[in-house]
């Protein structure tokens, strides 16, 4: 926004606003998703329709200017300043850090279901920011290395500790993780928490039947999808098996 400002740029802050719309010239761009990194990152699904209708722009564009004129506040430099002592930019924007993890450090290993297709709210994503901001460097983005930000509930909370890796089974394909944290969501209309993860992109990739078929050769299975959250792995045989479908080594609990 200072960028903005600096360069005669007249910018609007409005309270309520959640629409994404985008009108240049004879062109306008209606979608999902935020301008920010986490947006940008192609970690999450986001959408957007780009037209050059000539009744469309001029819809997007009395849109904007309804917006402006109802509930907009110009932004000064005064606005800017006290935003930056607020929120000091080192706490909102997290470093890039290519940190090695400890490979080797004993850990615990949670086999579980994790599915987010409930639509995230701003205070959803002002947890993630917050719990990324306050984590170690591993657990930044990076070339290597992507926070994941699940949304959990209530019952979630306390299971897992720091160091613990989790093996997520998603619709289709799993993720070996590492836990870091886990919150309460602030503002929430109703009670639940945001977990913070750390996937490695050098892990290759590995679908649910892949982990089904390591453990059935080892007389087991799955947890069950509808009233199972999922079970710690501690027989030695299912924890050699499965991590090495990632090439990760067992080296044993804590």
């Amino acid at each position: 926004m200072q960028t903005w400002l600096s360069g005669g740029v007249r910018v609007v802050n409005h309270e309520h606003l959640h629409a994404k719309v985008i009108v240049v010239g004879k062109t306008a761009i209606v979608g999902s998703a935020n301008i920010s990194q986490r947006a940008a990152s192609g970690t999450i699904a986001e959408a957007a329709l780009k037209t050059t209708d000539p009744q469309a722009v001029k819809t997007a564009r009395a849109f904007i200017k309804q917006l402006i004129t109802s509930g907009g506040e110009d932004i000064n430099q005064k606005w800017i300043d006290e935003a930056n002592t607020l929120f000091p930019k080192n706490r909102v924007t997290p470093a890039w850090s290519e940190t090695e993890p400890d490979e080797l450090a004993p850990f615990n290993l949670w086999l579980g279901w994790y599915s987010n297709t409930e639509e995230r709210t701003e205070q959803d994503d002002e947890a993630y920011e917050e719990a990324v901001a306050e984590a170690p460097a591993a657990f930044r983005p990076s070339a290597r290395f992507e926070p994941i930000g699940m949304l959990e509930e209530p019952a979630d909370d306390g299971r897992l500790a720091p160091g613990d890796r989790v093996i997520m089974l998603g619709p289709r394909n799993a993720r070996f993780v590492d836990f870091r944290s886990i919150r309460a969501v602030q503002k929430s209309h109703r009670r639940r928490f945001m977990a913070l993860y750390r996937r490695d992109h050098q892990h290759p990739q590995v679908t649910n039947a892949a982990v089904r078929r390591a453990l059935v050769n080892l007389n087991s299975d799955l947890p069950s999808e509808e009233g199972e959250a999922g079970r710690w792995l501690t027989d030695p045989a299912e924890r050699n098996a499965v991590p090495a479908l990632w090439e990760v080594e067992d080296p044993g609990t804590p």
